[in-house]
């Protein structure tokens, strides 16, 4: 393809990186690129790169996979653990840098029954695709928020995005239609039920079904209709809404006593779900 203007090279370029967490396996960070070419570190990690400028002029190459386009927003390049290249931006641009540990692939791709030869991805430059792109958005919200989700919605966020890429750029392809058993279903209710004011993992609640994390969240959406992560502030929610009603505790009391960080927490969950407040709910 050409380009009615000409790619030009620049000096020294500088990356500054901005906000970024880390939840585990799963880390993300802004970064914003003055003009110039970057070699291509090699890492353990497989990355993401997620670009939000518009309209920006690009050469890269990974592993001999090489494209000179003009970048889009929501584009992004999958670059593998181990694998070099370089990239030259032409014009200033921002993106959001996802690293994903080599222990989730290759569990994701174990749980998925995916066989080791089949369970590497592919060096990918300028792709899209609908639900990485929503990933990356929840995760930019959390690096905008001012606390931390809980745990339990990092690890969703980690399998999804680590599932959606072994199956959509490496070998794999999706499994059957198989839902949770009604004992599971059984088991893992009562089990969030009985632990909702605690910091619950994607690991244990597995743990008690019986199956992999990966399992467990396309499992329990079929099952269920929702996310595991839906469902649980969905009954934190009811319960702190039971709690309320009893009239013996103050709001703060109640937002831990149902795993909240706090009470605005609290209030921010129960006016999405409800539509009220825990103030009206006691006005009430």
């Amino acid at each position: 393809m050409t380009y009615p203007f000409k790619f030009t090279s620049f000096g020294e370029p500088t990356l500054t990186f901005g906000r970024g967490r880390e939840w585990g396996p799963l880390a993300a960070r802004e970064v914003h690129a003055t003009p110039g070419r970057y070699p291509g570190s090699v890492m353990a990690d497989h990355r993401v790169i997620f670009y939000l400028t518009p309209a920006v002029p690009t050469d890269c190459e990974c592993e001999g996979v090489g494209q000179r386009r003009i970048g889009a927003p929501h584009d992004f390049d999958l670059v593998p653990g181990g694998a070099s290249g370089f990239w030259e931006d032409h014009a200033p641009c921002d993106m959001i840098s996802i690293r994903l540990a080599p222990t989730l692939l290759a569990s994701t791709a174990e749980a998925l029954s995916i066989p080791t030869d089949r369970a590497d991805l592919a060096p990918r430059i300028g792709a899209r695709d609908p639900l990485v792109e929503h990933v990356v958005r929840a995760l930019m919200a959390e690096l905008a928020a001012p606390e931390p989700a809980g745990r339990i919605y990092a690890d969703s966020l980690a399998v999804a995005l680590t599932t959606r890429l072994l199956q959509s750029f490496g070998a794999a392809n999706a499994t059957g239609r198989q839902t949770l058993s009604k004992p599971q279903a059984r088991r893992l209710v009562e089990f969030i039920e009985a632990n909702l004011e605690a910091e619950l993992t994607l690991e244990q609640i597995a743990a008690v079904a019986g199956i992999s994390v990966p399992h467990l969240t396309t499992l329990f959406r079929r099952t269920m209709g929702q996310s595991v992560h839906a469902y649980v502030m969905e009954r934190r929610v009811h319960r702190a809404r039971s709690l309320l009603l009893e009239r013996n505790r103050s709001i703060a009391e109640v937002a831990l006593e149902t795993g909240f960080a706090h009470q605005s927490h609290l209030a921010r969950w129960m006016r999405r779900l409800l539509g009220v407040t825990p103030s009206d709910i006691l006005r009430r």
